[in-house]
């Protein structure tokens, strides 16, 4: 189905006004048929629901973040961010419990979640979204990974919470753990981490000393990511020494290319 015809079945169903149990049935249904376009117009029939259903909209989310074709993934990761955005406090625990037991597919829908409920920019919100992502900062699995550092952190809480979030990232680098030193450098990858240069420094090198690959990649690519950006700033890493300076002369070869 094109997008304007989705578009418009959606808008008929919101024009119909139906009750919350029709709703609920019809998306039920919807879940149930192997087509994408039915699985998206049962989250636009809950949507509506995520105050009065919870234990369906967790169901359905959980269904749609663990299908096999990902754009129904992002699907049921929209309509866990649209859950927690409208009700914060009764979908986090659910959402805190899926990071700790839930398979990948729906760890990273999370990721993804918390950074829909981080957009508003509520100071409440502050603290509990950065302890969910940090639920996962160990996480080995790499769908989980790249919907954290580089895509919730960094595109997101770098730009909601950045005084918090960078003191998080701090930690994260000094964790001995190399995903987390991963997801702390590729935070930085993003044009929300270029603009926090000057404070991401401080945090990079360390990580850019790092002997492993996997984190000095991490590390390159997020100040190769700054010096693209921010190019009046390349001047003020030269001085860095040793390990460090390789990483730096390393990136800025890149940005040469």
């Amino acid at each position: 189905m094109k997008k304007a015809a989705f578009d418009e079945g959606a808008a008929i169903i919101e024009r119909l006004s139906v009750a919350s149990l029709v709703r609920r049935d019809w998306s039920l249904r919807l879940l149930a048929h192997p087509r994408r376009v039915d699985k998206e117009l049962a989250a636009v029939l809950l949507r509506p629901l995520t105050g009065t259903h919870q234990p369906d909209l967790e169901r359905a989310i959980q269904r749609l973040a663990k299908d096999g074709d990902w754009e129904v993934r992002e699907t049921g990761a929209s309509l866990l961010g649209h859950a927690l955005d409208a009700h914060f406090e009764r979908y986090l625990p659910s959402a805190r419990a899926w990071v700790t037991t839930g398979e990948p597919r729906l760890r990273r829908a999370v990721m993804v979640g918390a950074k829909y409920a981080a957009r508003p920019r509520r100071p409440e919100r502050e603290r509990p979204i950065l302890d969910l992502v940090e639920g996962a900062i160990h996480d080995r699995d790499e769908y989980v990974r790249k919907s954290l550092g580089p895509f919730a952190v960094g595109d997101q809480l770098l730009r909601s919470y950045p005084d918090a979030t960078l003191e998080r990232i701090a930690r994260w680098a000094r964790d001995p753990d190399e995903n987390a030193r991963w997801n702390a450098a590729m935070a930085f990858t993003t044009a929300s981490g270029a603009r926090l240069a000057e404070r991401a420094f401080a945090i990079l090198v360390g990580i850019a000393a790092d002997e492993r690959p996997f984190v000095r990649r991490a590390a390159t690519a997020a100040l190769r990511n700054i010096f693209r950006r921010r190019p009046e700033l390349r001047g003020a890493v030269l001085e860095w020494s040793g390990g460090t300076r390789i990483a730096v002369e390393r990136a800025l070869r890149a940005t040469l290319v």
